[in-house]
């Protein structure tokens, strides 16, 4: 299992809310007489039932992440960068040298390969400020 400083912060962080909350329904729990008759009879069971719901609702993202600890299910097989990789193996990849790429093309152009923009073409003609306006909706000019 990867853990990094961000996966731990991110854990704590999902866990202040739900530990707020945990918090705020003992205290009204034992207000009412530490007993749910108690506390419908003073008129916070609305109170805590929709605590409790949101309780259960910051706490899914961590039950999950929880669940996929567990379960070794955290990610797609074959997903990540690394996946083809062995331990200690190191990733080689091709550089790009920029002065065979241009003695490339200038070796293509002296040839008269070069795709170039043909002297008709749209791309050379000046560009119309803006299109004609139709006159479709709103008032019609008279």
């Amino acid at each position: 299992m990867h853990t990094s400083l961000g996966k731990i912060l991110g854990i704590i962080g999902g866990l202040i809310p739900i530990i707020y909350i945990g918090w705020m329904l003992r205290h009204f729990v034992g207000v009412g007489g530490d007993s749910a008759e108690g506390v419908a009879s003073i008129g916070l069971g609305p109170t805590v039932i929709g605590l409790t719901v949101v309780g259960l609702l910051f706490a899914l993202p961590i039950i999950i992440k929880l669940l996929r600890a567990a379960t070794g299910v955290n990610r797609v097989p074959g997903a990540s960068f690394d996946a083809k990789l062995k331990p200690g193996e190191v990733v080689v990849e091709p550089e790009f040298d920029p002065d065979a790429a241009f003695a490339n093309y200038m070796r293509r152009r002296e040839a008269g390969s070069v795709d170039e923009v043909p002297a008709g073409s749209a791309y050379n003609e000046p560009p119309t400020p803006f299109p004609p306006r139709t006159s479709g909706f709103g008032r019609k000019a008279t």
